[in-house]
């Protein structure tokens, strides 16, 4: 049983998760990792478990590929930037994001400078004050990958990549590697592949608290068939980081061939 700190004691067929984390963060003060609402999008019900001591370092260790998703990246906007790496030996997959924001996104939304605050403290993200900082630090990123010998592809949203693509044209990345990857109810089928990767606790992740805020505001809006996450239907809540991550799940479930190859040495 729960009990509330207003001494009442609610039993969990009374009042279920979504009812217990509202009521905790609205009057206790507490702060719960994931918003968990009725649309939300369903790999949130296992993001949490699968948190794990990741880190981009940890991927380059252990990965014998990598793909990167970008996403973002307007003035009022955050550029977010995900890191899939496949381990060698288990086959898990293994994610890290950063996000970056500039510092008029931050004035402009005075009511989450402070988590932004927070996000930097942690190392999930960084402000930048001049246009172009933040492109310049995701090609850096980009560039320590693909001299690790395991960078397979970059998926990025089509729309609104010119500065990105400069910065990793001038950190040396060569242009094949950069792919476009179709937005809306085309990426459905990396959506649920996450979800599903979530749920067989083959992706894990670092446990950001910067991943973990997108993916509780992600809002799933049913398209005929398929499902939408949006930046539309998640309103004021930033996901770039999110959409990030599918972007690199869109390139890492095409199940590509190891980087590097090893050979087997027999003595006889």
């Amino acid at each position: 049983m729960r009990r509330f700190c207003t001494g009442s004691t609610v039993k969990p067929g009374e009042a279920g998760e979504e009812a217990f984390r509202g009521f905790m963060s609205k009057h206790a003060n507490v702060e719960i990792g994931l918003a968990l609402r009725s649309d939300r999008w369903a790999g949130a019900d296992f993001w949490e478990q699968q948190g794990r001591r990741v880190s981009l370092d940890d991927i380059l260790q252990r990965a014998d590929v990598v793909t990167v998703g970008i996403d973002g990246g307007g003035l009022d906007d955050l550029l977010g930037m995900y890191v899939i790496g496949r381990d060698r030996e288990t086959r898990e997959w293994l994610g890290w994001g950063h996000a970056w924001a500039h510092e008029t996104a931050v004035v402009r939304r005075k009511s989450e400078a402070s988590r932004f605050q927070d996000f930097v403290a942690c190392g999930d993200m960084t402000i930048v004050r001049r246009v172009g900082d933040d492109t310049a630090e995701v090609a850096e990123y980009v560039r320590r990958i693909h001299e690790a010998e395991l960078l397979e592809h970059i998926g990025i949203d089509p729309s609104g990549v010119g500065q990105i693509l400069d910065s990793l044209a001038e950190a040396g990345i060569p242009d094949g590697i950069v792919v476009g990857i179709s937005q809306g109810w085309k990426l459905g089928g990396a959506i649920k592949t996450t979800e599903r990767k979530l749920a067989e606790g083959v992706l894990v992740h670092g446990g950001q608290p910067l991943m973990a805020w997108c993916v509780g505001n992600a809002r799933v809006e049913p398209k005929g068939n398929a499902i939408l996450i949006t930046k539309q239907a998640s309103g004021r809540g930033k996901i770039d980081p999110l959409m990030a991550l599918f972007n690199a799940v869109s390139l890492m479930s095409l199940n590509p061939e190891p980087k590097k190859k090893e050979y087997a040495v027999f003595f006889i």
